[in-house]
């Protein structure tokens, strides 16, 4: 595919050429008019592969926006532009390694490879959270339900904190993804449990910059919330910046971090 480099600049198609850029994406693409249309694309047997990844795109798409909802209240925030393309290139990965699978129903089966989800990153621009691992230790029961974060003599690097920043919270979240398979009543891919897109959270108390933290917090999903096999609890802790205003009102503040510690 050819990619433009010089400063043309024009509307529509030229002759037989079109120019065309993709989301996030500072090049502009330039490729010949015309390709199957969508009726040959979706009979024609020639298309049989485009078809079968179309498929398989679709519920790694599905699996993406369930993944994103539990994660809900980290977003925008906490991320970069591509985040939704790193966790896209995760679910493709998990999906192209069911090998028993008919090609285009192959199942996403994050259950038989958690590691993969441990790969997450949420922003390349900031590795705070990252630089401060060693200093909390995660526990969870076999219920899966609930896990402790302990911070022992937590403390955050002045370089590290942005400007301005007064106070900092640390936080500690939780979110279910299910494993998908393909349904052919439905003819599309499906989550296996009900708890899919499920997140719980809780966070320390404001605490002034330059304070060491020691504390428990502890993430739980409600009462009476049972796992299955197909369900699979993503964790995270992360770090938040605040600026005191007034006597009570913390105003949050760009430079926020998290990261995945474990995947149960």
């Amino acid at each position: 595919m050819a990619i433009l480099t010089g400063a043309i600049k024009y509307r529509g198609s030229f002759k037989s050429i079109r120019n065309y850029v993709n989301l996030h994406d500072p090049n502009v693409y330039a490729g010949e008019k015309g390709g199957a249309n969508k009726d040959l694309i979706m009979n024609n047997p020639a298309f049989v592969r485009t078809r079968e990844n179309m498929n398989e795109f679709s519920g790694c798409g599905a699996a993406v926006k369930a993944i994103r909802r539990g994660l809900l209240n980290l977003l925008p925030e906490q991320t970069d532009k591509l985040f939704t393309s790193r966790l896209m290139q995760i679910a493709k990965e998990v999906n192209r390694r069911d090998f028993e699978g008919i090609r285009g129903k192959r199942s996403i089966t994050f259950s038989g490879d958690k590691t993969a989800l441990l790969t997450i990153v949420f922003s390349k621009l900031q590795h705070i959270a990252d630089t401060l691992q060693n200093q909390f230790v995660v526990e969870h029961p076999v219920t899966r339900i609930s896990s402790k974060l302990t911070l022992t003599a937590f403390t955050i690097k002045p370089v590290l904190v942005p400007a301005g920043t007064t106070h900092y919270r640390v936080q500690h979240h939780l979110s279910i993804i299910s494993d998908y398979e393909y349904s052919e009543v439905n003819r599309r891919y499906d989550p296996l449990s009900d708890l899919n897109a499920l997140s719980a959270f809780a966070y320390s108390d404001y605490t002034l910059v330059g304070t060491a933290l020691t504390d428990e917090i502890v993430a739980a999903f409600p009462v009476g919330t049972t796992m299955g096999d197909a369900d699979n609890v993503i964790e995270c802790v992360g770090v938040e910046f605040y600026q005191l205003s007034g006597t009570d009102t913390y105003l949050p503040l760009k430079g926020s971090s998290i990261m995945v510690v474990d995947v149960f």
